[in-house]
């Protein structure tokens, strides 16, 4: 019991000095001033899977940019699609010139479905910088502008911020709402230090060339999900990452729809996470406290005289987190509900085991 309240107070203490990191690296983020002299050819990029009901909304949106046509292309992979997800992108082919569609009809026998299908769209793509989103995502009128106008010379990837729809004011969606928001503050926070983890595949945008430099997805191939957090890890080692904190480049994406889509989603992304954190000694270690850390209070929930001091444990770790959160509620314009998170706290020492474990022994579902 003695060796349980040792590490839970050393994994305590270095969680917290991360918490803290992360807090001044979004601090240190500065606002993009997005100055819009230079409109160079973009290519927008989006996979798209039996998204027939998800997937107009994202056209309708892309349709009104306010970006020059001329310098614009967007282009819809149809990864096998079952419903009339292509009937919705030759809709929109037909009636925009800047629009085009990819039917895939067999899955790739050397690369993920996903991961071949954004390269296909790639492959056909003219332009300097490539933007990606995902189908279930929505965007303003400014957002290619916005992510564009992030790009200085040494740029090779921008990261952009999204956040979860809570148009539906569930509690599920305001509880994933706040997890995504914790996430996408931590990784903001560590971007303030030029340390680039990961982002998301819902807001990224980077230079053709770096992708090319990087040998495009081959590389991870045959890694089922993780293409953003491999994108951001892999190009920001050869040029500069910027994070995009101006609201004009905002991207909101729709809630998963049950407690099961929600945890398969998040052990998707630790199953990921245990392969490209290899590739930033400090991304791993950080994992590591923050799993060692919630699975010691939830060990020291059993045993008496640790479950004595528990608040206190509990109580500390519950505070540097809302720091955190609140700092990126505040950059991001992102409201809260501390209901909703005192709920999600108390949820941390047995979520966070548990889609750990999930995550290392690949224990999730993925679209094929």
């Amino acid at each position: 019991m003695i060796f349980l309240l040792i590490v839970l107070v050393s994994s305590l203490s270095l969680y917290i000095c991360f918490t803290l990191y992360f807090w001044i690296g979004l601090k240190r983020l500065k606002p993009n001033q997005n100055i819009r002299k230079h409109y160079p050819p973009v290519s927008v990029i989006v996979a798209a899977r039996n998204e027939e009901f998800l997937l107009p909304r994202l056209l309708s949106t892309l349709v009104k940019q306010d970006y020059p046509v001329d310098k614009l292309e967007i282009i819809i992979a149809d990864d096998r699609s079952t419903d009339k997800t292509w009937e919705c992108i030759t809709n929109y082919s037909n009636r925009f010139p800047h629009f085009s569609g990819i039917k895939i009809t067999e899955q790739s026998k050397k690369m993920s479905p996903k991961k071949h299908a954004l390269s296909r769209a790639i492959d056909l793509s003219s332009g300097e910088i490539i933007i990606s989103t995902d189908a279930d995502c929505f965007v303003s009128k400014t957002w290619i502008s916005s992510m564009v106008s992030s790009f200085k010379k040494s740029t090779g990837i921008v990261v952009g911020y999204s956040a979860i729809d809570r148009s539906q004011k569930s509690f599920l969606c305001h509880y994933q709402a706040l997890d995504f928001l914790a996430l996408m503050s931590a990784n903001a926070g560590s971007l303030g230090w030029e340390n680039a983890w990961s982002g998301s595949g819902q807001n990224l945008a980077f230079r053709r060339s770096a992708f090319d430099m990087i040998s495009g997805f081959t590389p991870v191939s045959n890694q089922v999900s993780g293409d953003d957090m491999y994108l951001v890890q892999s190009i920001s080692k050869k040029h500069g990452v910027i994070f995009n904190t101006s609201p004009e480049g905002f991207v909101k994406t729709s809630p998963v729809l049950s407690v099961k889509q929600y945890l398969n989603q998040r052990i998707r992304w630790a199953s990921n996470a245990r392969t490209l954190a290899k590739q930033n000694t400090f991304f791993l270690f950080f994992l590591f406290s923050a799993f060692l850390c919630n699975l010691s209070l939830l060990l020291g929930f059993f045993f008496t005289p640790i479950l004595y001091y528990f608040p206190i444990f509990w109580g500390g770790k519950t505070f540097f987190d809302g720091l955190v959160i609140q700092a990126g509620s505040t950059k991001f314009n992102t409201p809260i509900k501390i209901s909703t998170f005192i709920v999600w706290s108390l949820f941390q020492p047995v979520y966070i085991p548990f889609i750990g474990f999930s995550g290392l022994i690949g224990k999730f579902r993925w679209k094929t």
